[in-house]
């Protein structure tokens, strides 16, 4: 199996963000606001400015000078335009003479003008640089939440032109605690920024907002990409803010929102609190994948904006529908390679440079958020910055995913519900077998759910002719898998397994339930069908052998065609060959399932059960032979038909006791 782990507002912008233009008169200090008690006075919404360059034009922001925020003018571009430039972590010349490495630009915001979020937390911070490199910046700031809050990063892409930077802060404070300041831009260490001008405009504090995609240009009923319109609304958005797309699809007229840039939900930082949905949950907007889109349709955030991705909480995306235009995008290329050249790999933002990264893939939904591969003991509510948790998905029609996964989701305590996914990758790899797909491209394997992390729950949802997996799970404790169907339909369409509980991140897996879920398949004997319907323990993949491993896996120091159940242990970061750990005391439940029709309907193999297995009223109907290569020619000097219930390590009653170690 492929492991599939899975970047000048004008007034009327404003007016369909806020609602409004212009200003808000709010009380603050117009003396020293750290110690007056005079009679507040109105101001209105700060709009300041600071133009940098040998002399600077200071418009109610400064720039500081000294320790680590030494800056050097000089010209860029063509004509030139005078700059500042950062010390990269070197020391540059200062007035006070100090040898200290310069890594920021720091500013100060008047105090009269903006203090203590009064008159407004909300504001916009543009930053013109020059784009120079392919080095990164961020932003950090004074906020409600804490000093030096990360506002976002932004990717360089060597255009050697100016261009402007945005960073919308919904909790501004400056009350210049950052080193005395209210902001600074890092560069990060990896090359130098020119930076030109700074403004910061004051934007209504008007608590949460429903924002309406179609209000910034957005339009699902022409012919127009729309990524550009929504992501501006994305990265405008506040925690606790909804966003809508306008509904449609029973509207022959609809066309849904072509989407031609990865939609990246929570925009430039991390946010909590926010909810994506249609203006009619009973007839759903639709999100559609254009021929030339690099990289998923949608993904929670982008790993180039901003790295606190545990921070991300709360999240709830319903009755919107995905199409990945299977028929068009291309996984590989004619090279064989995933790379972007003649396939769909990539991103419209500088953060896919090595070929094959799975995060590049031309999938369809990627809510992957904040997650600790290190954390053995799984406590996402001991560790709330390294986990993002309460993520929700449901109501969604997922379809035509062209590979990587249909869906994925790698988090803490998240839902997903009332799914259907139809149709994700191809599995056609037998000789003479027709393609499935007809974009020319037979290597686009695709899971249904690819799932990771302690307490999620996945129930009630229908997965159609993944290519992959129905449902694979990496791995964690507590999680339920209830009341899902997982078919694969007639004709050449297959899969490895229907449900696989691998844990190839999170080797304990105790409290987790797989219950009352319906696995079947109807697919060709030679060109398709599920090779497992059912599969705990990762072993029947090549024995489960990684080369790097991490505290949170178990298994033997050492890979074996024949492993040693007793000596299963977490992994020490080297070779290690995996099982799915069961500790003693705890559960693992399979109970209440029916599959039909697959290679092997009920598959056990490197399960180390410490542990209960409660194994329960699981019917096997009718096992088939499929396209599975392996079965037929034989593997470690082993055949196998179409059997009902296999288990090897451990063996168990009522299986055959039967080494596989072969996945395909």
């Amino acid at each position: 199996m492929k492991a599939h782990f899975l970047k000048s507002t004008s007034c009327v912008l404003l007016m369909a963000l806020l609602g409004a233009c212009g200003t808000r008169a709010t009380s603050i200090p117009t003396a020293n606001p750290a110690t007056a008690t005079t009679s507040p006075t109105e101001i209105p919404l700060p709009s300041l400015s600071i133009t940098l360059g040998k002399t600077n034009d200071a418009q109610g922001i400064s720039l500081d000078q000294g320790g680590d925020t030494d800056t050097q003018a000089e010209s860029k571009g063509n004509p030139p335009f005078e700059t500042h430039k950062s010390g990269n972590n070197k020391a540059l010349a200062s007035s006070d003479g100090n040898k200290i490495p310069d890594s920021y630009l720091q500013f100060n915001v008047d105090d009269n003008k903006l203090f203590n979020s009064k008159p407004t937390a909300h504001v916009r911070v543009e930053v013109d640089y020059f784009d120079q490199g392919t080095d990164t910046f961020s932003l950090q700031y004074d906020a409600q939440s804490g000093t030096f809050a990360g506002g976002g990063s932004v990717a360089k892409t060597n255009s050697k032109t100016f261009k402007t930077a945005v960073f919308n802060l919904c909790d501004a404070k400056f009350t210049n605690s950052d080193n005395g300041a209210d902001f600074r831009i890092s560069d990060n260490g990896d090359g130098a920024e020119f930076i030109r001008a700074v403004r910061v405009i004051g934007l209504p504090s008007s608590g949460t907002q429903t924002v309406k995609v179609d209000d910034f240009g957005a339009n699902p009923f022409d012919d127009k990409p729309d990524s550009d319109a929504i992501q501006t609304v994305l990265d405008s958005t506040c925690s606790g803010d909804t966003v809508v797309f306008t509904s449609g699809v029973n509207n022959p007229d609809y066309k849904g929102y072509l989407i031609d840039k990865t939609l990246f939900l929570t925009g430039m930082s991390a946010k909590h609190n926010l909810t994506f949905t249609s203006s009619d949950p009973r007839n759903h907007a639709l999100l559609r994948a254009t021929a030339d889109l690099k990289g998923f349709v949608v993904r929670l955030y982008a790993r180039s904006r901003f790295s606190n991705s545990g921070d991300i909480d709360n999240i709830d995306f319903g009755n919107i529908d995905v199409n990945g235009d299977r028929d068009e995008r291309v996984c590989l290329g004619s090279d064989n390679v995933e790379n972007g050249r003649g396939d769909n790999w990539g991103s419209w933002l500088p953060e896919c440079t090595n070929a094959g990264d799975p995060w590049c893939a031309p999938g369809n939904i990627a809510l992957e958020g904040g997650s600790d591969w290190n954390d053995a003991g799984q406590n996402y509510q001991a560790h709330p910055s390294s986990w993002t948790t309460g993520v929700v998905i449901h109501d969604v029609i997922d379809q035509q995913t062209e590979c990587a996964t249909a869906l994925a989701f790698f988090s803490a305590a998240g839902t997903i519900q009332n799914v259907t996914i139809d149709t994700a990758g191809d599995h056609v790899h037998g000789a003479g077998c027709a393609y499935a797909d007809n974009d020319g491209d037979r290597t686009g394997w695709s899971d249904g759910i690819t799932l990771f992390g302690p307490a999620q729950t996945v129930k009630n949802n229908i997965i159609i002719n993944p290519s992959d997996v129905g449902i694979v799970f990496f791995g964690g404790k507590n999680t339920i898998i209830a009341n899902n169907t997982i078919k694969v339909t007639q004709g050449n369409h297959g899969a490895f397994a229907g449900i696989a509980l691998h844990p190839w991140i999170l080797g304990d897996i105790s409290g987790t339930q797989i219950v009352a879920n319906q696995v079947s398949s109807e697919g060709d004997t030679k060109c398709g069908g599920i090779h497992a319907g059912i599969n705990i323990g990762p072993q029947m993949w090549g024995g489960a052998c990684v080369d790097t491993s991490s505290p949170a896996m178990f298994g033997n120091s050492g890979c074996s065609t024949h492993p040693s159940q007793p000596t299963v242990a977490a992994c020490t970061g080297g070779k290690c060959q995996l099982w799915a750990y069961l500790p003693s005391g705890s559960t693992l439940t399979l109970k209440d399932n029916v599959v039909t029709g697959a290679h092997i309907n009920y598959f056990i193999e490197g399960l180390d059960a410490l542990g209960t297995f409660i194994d329960e009223n699981n019917i096997s109907i009718s096992p088939q032979l499929s396209d599975w290569d392996a079965a037929k020619h034989g593997c470690n000097g082993v055949k196998w038909g179409a059997l009902d219930k296999v288990a090897h390590d451990p063996t168990l009653p009522g299986y055959t006791d039967l080494l596989i170690h072969c996945e395909r």
